[in-house]
């Protein structure tokens, strides 16, 4: 499949959310702004910031689009600079990245090569580039989603273009009418945070759009936070993963593998508990009984639209984890990994049968 646009004369736009981002947004749009690739667009779009720096921003950048929200929506953000987008292509690029100069270009060149579909680049550490944030991210059929490398050295290992299941939310690019097809960042409280993305890229592997990785495009990111241990961050997560499996698989589907979830489910259960976080994973549960109608009226709107079965996307998924070794240490991985792959497999053949 060939791009019907020639690399010169695309217009991508690229997103950026910022909340109160101090002096992260200023590299990111500096080094934005240097972009080898001349035909771009900048939107910003202030998530309620208190720090002023979007304003600042503005000031240093007359050229960006400045939008600016009066509420926190989130990643929901990202739907003002969906609407507002004038670009052939459409960028989401979070506010504490730097990019490499020909970023853009490269991305370009690997559409115009391999097609229509939602694209990521490798992301290293900002402050340490030899270490990796992201090389594709994926889930596993229980969603939990990862990224490939995480915490690893850049030894050369992920060099290969290749599907992923979903790319990080960090750096999310395809043309418009990919963006269009697939729709909004789901506006409701269902995804205020985590999983967002593994939630827009499983929407679009509904849709039969697939995704990929492309190691040329570099991308410098600090993404600490996500590896902080907190009842915050496990809440979200445990919740997010919930919804996308009751929401993105067929309900037929769901009923027969729910056994299977139930045993994963208890693993983590217990895993949590032995870190102190057992009480977050009870609280989502909660929050999902409360959220259920919204979800399940969710399901049913995708269902009416998907083109993919369930047996076909799943072949695009994991079968064990990617664990940074700051998370768990290499015998603890091997030992989670060994369960997880075990039911993965168990799980697959289930889907594969129905």
């Amino acid at each position: 499949m060939t791009s019907k646009y020639s690399e010169n004369d695309s217009l991508v736009s690229v997103i950026i959310i910022n909340f109160n981002g101090g002096d992260y947004i200023l590299d990111c749009v500096n080094s934005v702004i240097k972009t080898t690739h001349s035909n771009f667009e900048v939107i910003l779009i202030d998530n309620n910031s208190t720090d002023n720096s979007s304003n600042l921003c503005k000031d240093k950048f007359a050229q960006i689009r400045l939008f600016q929200s009066d509420k926190n929506l989130g990643m929901a953000a990202r739907n003002i600079g969906l609407d507002n987008a004038k670009g052939n292509f459409i960028v989401f690029l979070d506010a504490d990245t730097v990019v490499e100069p020909d970023w853009l270009s490269v991305l370009l060149s690997s559409y115009k090569k391999h097609g229509s579909g939602l694209y990521q680049g490798k992301l290293l550490k900002k402050d340490d580039p030899t270490i990796i944030e992201s090389c594709g991210d994926m889930a596993i059929v229980f969603g939990t989603g990862f990224a490939r490398g995480r915490g690893e050295k850049d030894t050369g290992k992920f060099e290969t273009f290749q599907k992923i299941t979903f790319p990080v939310g960090g750096c999310t690019f395809g043309p418009s009418e990919v963006f269009k097809e697939i729709g909004h960042v789901d506006e409701s409280e269902l995804f205020f945070l985590m999983l967002d993305d593994l939630d827009y890229g499983w929407r679009a592997w509904l849709l039969g759009i697939p995704s990929y990785y492309e190691p040329e495009c570099v991308i410098y990111h600090v993404g600490s936070p996500i590896l902080k241990w907190s009842s915050k961050k496990f809440f979200y997560m445990e919740r997010s993963r919930w919804i996308c499996l009751l929401s993105l698989y067929s309900r037929k589907t769901f009923n027969k593998i729910f056994p299977m979830l139930l045993i994963y489910d208890f693993c983590t259960f217990l895993f949590l508990l032995s870190k102190g976080f057992g009480g977050a994973k009870i609280r989502a549960f909660f929050s999902l009984l409360r959220m259920y109608p919204k979800i399940k009226t969710r399901q049913k709107l995708l269902s009416a639209t998907r083109k993919l079965s369930d047996k076909e996307i799943v072949e695009n998924f994991a079968d064990e984890v990617d664990i940074p070794p700051v998370l768990m240490g290499e015998s603890s991985s091997r030992f989670f990994n060994s369960i997880v792959r075990n039911l993965s497999k168990k799980t697959k053949k289930i889907i594969y049968n129905s």
